[in-house]
């Protein structure tokens, strides 16, 4: 970010890249649900996107993230893919959002991260 500005709850900034979008769209979350449970698999990895010269995927729990003490939520994930191609001691600073769209609600959740 360049600057970052802030009026009672407005928040307004600009930024050096411009912005990507990735849409991962479930038909089913109930099949995808049974699938995954099925196949003993306890996520979905979407297919691999590119943003800002580095590849990332997102990581889909549809029964939480035991590891990091997430059982019984839906956990979402944004990953680096391939880190071994990355130099020792690397980091990425990332600024994104996770916008989820409810159907049987026709509601969407935004989820900044």
């Amino acid at each position: 970010f360049i600057c970052c500005q802030i009026y009672t709850e407005i928040v307004r900034s600009l930024r050096d890249a411009p912005p990507a979008h990735y849409v991962l769209k479930i038909e089913s979350f109930s099949q995808l649900s049974e699938i995954l449970r099925r196949t003993n698999a306890k996520r979905y990895e979407s297919g691999e996107f590119e943003v800002g010269g580095y590849k990332w995927k997102l990581l889909l729990f549809p029964c939480g993230n035991e590891a990091e003490k997430g059982e019984a939520h839906i956990s979402l994930h944004l990953a680096i893919s391939n880190i071994n191609s990355l130099p020792h001691g690397w980091e990425i600073n990332a600024t994104f959002t996770f916008f989820i769209y409810d159907q049987i609600r026709d509601k969407f959740f935004d989820c900044p991260w």
